[in-house]
């Protein structure tokens, strides 16, 4: 059977390359491209230790980079849903909220930087988008606290426009989605090289193609599951005669689903996207499973 090749449009994948500390220069080349900043250099802080074994499941591996007077989080989102801007502003404002309880005083002179790495969100759309938080007046709350939503499919387009030049000058955002085949056929200087190369390493490792394979296996059960769950509700309601049997069949088992899921330490997000229940939800379902 052929064996997949994982692209960093994987979180694992991307974790594995970009914060191994060997490969700071890849890291740091692209930030300077998606920031438009010099780094001078920089420090991966992780939040959870690595365990140095790809094949420990359910471990999520997140950094925050430290350069000059920023601290910048990255997340990979393979898939554009619904919950992705609430998700990603929890995770940054409680690095905001760490960062401005460290200290004697409240200040700005730190800056909070997320990058969203983003599929789905349209080949013709914008580049990237900058958030900030302000006013109607264009006033902003605080200056230090910024979000990039960068839109890869922009990328994706560039590569099969086939411009040689701007495939060029924006290489380090395309090599990210390619294929082993396709990054041959790429432009190349040192950090395409060195990317290339770390890539190769990480899906050559038995113990990462494991790890993945199995990631894989057990979203494919879920899905099954919530379409069974889905099947079974909708014949309560039609047994019942009427449309609301259909919505509470589907719903019970959602929760039952959900439950299930929360007891073998699934991530709410993951659920939420899984079973459609909002993250409000599925923490009440947490909250009333604990009394």
């Amino acid at each position: 059977m052929k064996k997949e090749f994982y692209t960093c449009k994987n979180d694992r994948a991307f974790k594995e390359v970009f914060l191994n500390p060997n490969n700071s220069d890849l890291l740091k080349a692209l930030l300077e491209f998606i920031l438009k900043i010099k780094i001078d250099k920089l420090e991966i802080k992780k939040t959870e230790l690595l365990s140095g074994n790809v094949n420990i499941k359910d471990k999520r591996v997140d950094a925050i980079v430290h350069t000059g007077n920023k601290k910048i989080e990255i997340e990979i989102n393979s898939q554009n849903k619904d919950y992705l801007h609430t998700r990603s502003t929890a995770y940054i404002c409680n690095i905001y909220q760490s960062n401005a309880s460290v200290g004697d005083t409240y200040n700005e002179d730190t800056d909070i930087i997320q990058v969203n790495l983003t599929w789905g969100l349209g080949r013709n759309n914008d580049e990237m988008k900058i958030y900030k938080i302000m006013n109607e007046k264009g006033e902003l709350y605080v200056k230090n606290f910024i979000i990039y939503e960068i839109n890869m499919d922009y990328y994706d387009k560039i590569w099969y426009s086939k411009n040689e030049e701007e495939i060029k000058k924006n290489q380090y955002m395309i090599m990210l989605d390619l294929d082993k085949k396709e990054l041959e056929n790429m432009p190349k200087d040192k950090i395409v090289d060195k990317y290339i190369t770390n890539v190769t390493i990480v899906n050559d490792n038995p113990e990462f193609q494991k790890y993945m394979s199995e990631e894989e296996d057990k979203k494919k059960i879920q899905n099954s599951l919530l379409s069974e769950a889905k099947e079974e509700g909708i014949s309560q309601g039609i047994s019942q005669g009427y449309t609301s049997g259909i919505n509470d069949g589907i719903s019970k088992e959602k929760v039952s689903i959900a439950k299930n899921m929360l007891n073998k330490n699934i991530s709410i997000e993951d659920i939420s996207d899984i079973t459609g229940l909002s993250i409000e939800e599925i923490e009440n379902i947490k909250n009333n499973m604990k009394k």
